[in-house]
């Protein structure tokens, strides 16, 4: 697969599964990078690329669900060549929803299972401060408080010049997006962090979207446990796509 909208940074092709990764607001693929190597033999890694970042910082951000869904079911054939399932953390557990739902309109295969992270249900509405409107230093430091982004990044005008837009379009995303409620005929895996202040009481809620059994497994831990907790959670999913 040649296109930059999907990252194998092992390329694995006997397996017998991909998993989908797809990152939070503002993340890169880089997020899951110490999964690379304790993903087991039957999966094969793919991370979700999307334009303003990584080896496509220069395209412009996208800050609509609607053009992300359309970009990634252009590469319908690939996503759906062999079994696979989706991890998505935050925004992209909410991506990887809209995906599936897709996938089901447009009568392709869905995913096997999907893993979603640290987000509220898709179709429920955020109650939380609207963030990508913000001006310029009120959106820092709200930045600053999500603790999701690096102080040195924060600190370095340079570097926040080139990764505001990007921001502002994921935030764009979820602050707007509010899917319609469709129960998909899939499992759903939900991880959450006991101390998440942006992850309200709609995280219950994904169990209204799935007519297959419903997990949720919890961790002591803010919005980004992913990173404290990447160990457990591939493991966990190595367990379940085993």
């Amino acid at each position: 697969m040649n296109s930059k909208l999907f990252v194998t940074p092992k390329p694995n092709p006997n397996a017998e599964l991909r998993l989908f990764c797809f990152p939070y607001a503002g993340g890169s693929p880089t997020i899951f990078s110490s999964w690379i190597e304790k993903a087991n033999d039957n999966i094969e890694l793919v991370f979700v690329q999307l334009p303003g970042r990584g080896a496509r910082l220069v395209e412009p951000a996208i800050d609509n669900m609607s053009d992300v869904i359309e970009e990634l079911m252009f590469y319908r054939d690939y996503l759906t060549s062999k079994p696979f399932a989706f991890f998505g953390h935050s925004l992209g557990s909410r991506i990887s929803y809209a995906l599936a739902s897709q996938l089901l309109l447009e009568n392709l295969p869905t995913p096997q299972k999907i893993f979603a992270s640290a987000s509220r249900a898709p179709h429920c509405k955020s109650g939380k401060r609207i963030l990508h409107a913000l001006p310029h230093d009120e959106f820092i430091a709200e930045l600053r408080d999500l603790n999701g982004t690096p102080k040195e990044v924060l600190e370095s005008k340079e570097l926040m010049e080139l990764l505001i837009p990007l921001l502002r379009a994921d935030f764009k995303i979820a602050d707007t997006y509010v899917a319609e409620q469709r129960a998909l005929p899939l499992p759903i895996h939900v991880f959450h962090g006991s101390d998440d202040e942006i992850v309200d009481e709609h995280i219950a809620a994904w169990q209204e979207l799935t007519t297959q059994p419903y997990q949720l497994t919890e961790f002591a831990g803010g919005h980004f446990f992913i990173h404290q907790y990447a160990d457990e959670v591939i493991s966990i999913i190595n367990q379940q796509l085993a």
